[in-house]
């Protein structure tokens, strides 16, 4: 029998299900006393797992009823949302336990169902900065750019409120900020940051302090430097945490001369490890925001200009909380004289979160560079044109209000209000603010921090509570108590936030001295 005959045979004998075959292990040594070799290369055939198929065509059913009626009950509404809604960050189940049921709002106040009114203390995350009660120019340039032309593809269209929107952000950015790419939320602008950096320099490391936010996506998360963090430590790479001038457990020196040279040196040591001809970007918020509303001295940020100018790094300013008048400046890098980032990523004050739009200034040499070369980013909403006209009324509304002046009028009343719950309170380790981006640390029995960012405490649970019950909510990380109301507020709603916060550290004060 000639051995191609015999191994027709063998695959015959040995058929799988599917046509899938393979030799006997006795054929196979028939085969081997054959005149030809049988070394070689045998894939082994396996059986597919078999299909379950699912039901995909039945549903619940819509409940046309319901979904027409004018209100809905408060039970149907926390039912509804337990049994469909998940949370961001934390447990669905803790978070959803601890929300208020919001009905309404107007000002710096939130209603819930019960019409209790609550003091919202952080603007939202952040971001309320015209507060609750939409302006009317505003309301009705939404309106108009809905009817006229609610939606275009950036790359297939452009319009006249996208020009209207840069034309105005170049007029309010200093030097030569003229180019504006749009996204959608603070995390986007972030990681288009990145992005673009990582293709004009041609490198890939990203260096970003290690007390930060710049947001939820994974290169965003990748560039922050508090516990959320951890999340994508493992899957990304390229990014690395500058050992921060605010460290936890220890200063740079007993005073601002010493710890910036020391802040800075180490800076600058890190950048001589890591290669500078690898380090694409330094990505810093202006002022530290959700991890304790720190401001460093001039001289670091000037020092830290001065580094990436020396080693041909981009400096990127992350204005997403800062940017538009939280800081008493339009935008926070503006405390520093003399430093101009290369970029600077907004969101939040642009639009004072009636609608979302974020996006990423650059300068002219960032943005001529992309003129001529592919940016690499891209987004279904870029440059939307019904939130483009909300910014852009938004930003007009802030220019006429001369909003940024209202703050600096403000920012005493702030400062004031935490210095007496500072002398008060031995729960408040140390407080502070930059206009109204500030708070309050909390510390324990021993003076020291209550927990660490990544920790919590039954204390901290009677502190939500109490201040719950006292009309008022405020974002808390960690140990850091946010104090970033509405810009609109006025200086007597400040005190009546002071007060509420007062009444509610005494809850904390005395879980404290009895634990």
């Amino acid at each position: 029998m000639m051995r191609s005959q015999a191994l027709k045979i063998a695959l015959g004998r040995t058929s799988r299900p599917g046509g899938q075959v393979g030799i006997s292990h006795s054929m196979r040594r028939q085969l081997a006393t054959g005149s030809g070799s049988t070394l070689g290369y045998e894939p082994n055939y396996s059986h597919m797992p078999k299909f379950e198929p699912k039901d995909n065509q039945s549903t619940p059913g819509v409940d046309t009823a319901l979904h027409e009626s004018s209100s809905w009950s408060t039970d149907a509404l926390n039912t509804a949302i337990r049994d469909h809604s998940v949370f961001t960050w934390g447990p669905s189940d803790a978070i959803r336990k601890s929300c208020v049921l919001a009905k309404r709002a107007e000002g710096v106040y939130i209603y819930d169902q019960d019409d209790k009114q609550y003091l919202d203390w952080c603007a939202g995350a952040v971001c309320s900065n015209l507060g609750h009660s939409v302006p009317a120019e505003i309301q009705h340039a939404i309106q108009k750019q809905v009817q006229e032309l609610p939606f275009v593809y950036g790359d297939f269209y452009v319009s006249e409120i996208r020009a209207r929107l840069c034309h105005l952000l170049a007029q309010i950015s200093p030097g030569s900020i003229n180019g504006f790419l749009f996204a959608s939320s603070g995390s986007e602008a972030n990681e288009a940051a990145i992005r673009l950096a990582r293709r004009y320099t041609g490198r890939h490391k990203i260096m970003s302090r290690s007390r930060s936010y710049h947001g939820g996506t994974s290169s965003a998360l990748g560039i922050t430097g508090d516990p959320r963090t951890w999340a994508v430590d493992a899957t990304i790479s390229g990014f690395v945490k500058i050992i921060d001038p605010f460290p936890f457990t220890f200063d740079w020196g007993s005073n601002e001369e010493e710890m910036v040279e020391r802040s800075l040196g180490a800076l600058h040591h890190q950048i001589l490890t890591e290669g500078p001809q690898q380090i694409a970007a330094i990505v810093l918020e202006s002022i530290t925001g959700a991890n304790g509303w720190m401001m460093t001295p001039p001289a670091y940020m000037q020092g830290v200009r001065a580094l990436c100018d020396e080693y041909g790094i981009l400096l990127v300013c992350d204005e997403v909380m800062t940017g538009f008048g939280r800081s008493g400046r339009m935008f926070g890098f503006q405390h520093f004289d003399g430093v101009l980032p290369d970029m600077y990523t907004f969101a939040k004050g642009t639009t004072a979160a009636f609608l979302p739009l974020s996006g990423v200034a650059m300068q002219d040499h960032v943005f001529d560079y992309f003129r001529e070369n592919p940016t690499g980013y891209g987004s279904t909403y870029s440059a939307h044109p019904v939130c483009c006209a909300a910014a852009y009324a938004t930003l007009q509304h802030i220019l006429q209000i001369d909003l940024v002046e209202h703050v600096r009028s403000v920012e005493p009343v702030m400062k004031a209000g935490l210095e007496r719950l500072v002398a008060k309170h031995p729960s408040v380790k140390a407080a502070r603010t930059t206009g109204l981006g500030g708070g309050f640390d909390l510390a324990g029995k021993d003076g020291n921090f209550l927990i660490w960012m990544h920790e919590t405490s039954p204390g901290l649970a009677l502190f939500k509570q109490a201040m719950m019950d006292n009309g008022l909510v405020t974002l808390i990380r960690g140990h850091h108590v946010h104090c970033t109301p509405p810009l609109i507020i006025t200086a007597e709603e400040i005190e009546e936030g002071i007060e509420k916060l007062d009444k509610s550290l005494d809850v904390l004060d005395e879980w404290i001295m009895a634990n």
